[in-house]
């Protein structure tokens, strides 16, 4: 599906503006001029971005609702891999990238900002809410069509490394 594609694209081009957005800011905050419009443009662009992001990943959940409505498995399955397996290298980055920026902040703040990092957990948490969406259906096709895919499948499509786990796990006893 398209919808997954631009999703797991808007995922990394969440992850670059995560970085570009802090560094931005902090490059031009220095030389005395303090917080001025540019920094406030490059704030904008990164929210504008979680946004965009979000929306494509309802876009691309609610394309996995129709997909299973026409029980098209092919196009389930397609896109399940896609999301699952090409957002390892995301998750990665962004968990590496969040305890260094996270930790910095909080650290710089003497632990004030230690309150705002269930933020960036509860959006990073969404997007495998998004993406677990076309695994459960996908799942779920598999149970009504009479293979062998327990319950628990279907739990660990929303839970970090349990879905990529699964996944990896089905595919390897279909054969795909």
């Amino acid at each position: 599906m398209k919808t997954a594609k631009l999703f797991l694209a808007g995922m990394y081009a969440h992850l670059i503006l995560s970085v570009a957005a802090p560094l931005g800011i902090l490059y031009l905050g220095w030389g005395g001029a303090g917080w001025n419009r540019s920094n406030g443009s490059l704030l904008l662009v990164y929210l504008l971005g979680i946004g965009l992001v979000q929306l494509l990943g309802w876009a691309s959940a609610g394309a996995a609702v129709l997909a299973y409505r026409r029980n098209d498995m092919a196009r389930l399955r397609a896109a399940w891999r896609t999301l699952k397996l090409g957002a390892v290298p995301f998750h990665i980055l962004n968990f590496l990238w969040s305890v260094l920026a996270w930790g910095a902040l909080t650290a710089a703040s003497r632990g004030v900002f230690l309150l705002l990092v269930p933020i960036p957990i509860g959006l990073t948490w969404l997007m495998i809410i998004q993406s677990g969406v076309t695994g459960w259906l996908y799942i779920r096709c598999l149970r009504e069509s009479g293979e062998d895919a327990a319950i628990l499948h279907s739990v660990f499509q929303f839970i970090p490394v349990l879905d990529v786990l699964s996944v990896l796990l089905l595919l390897q006893r279909r054969g795909v």
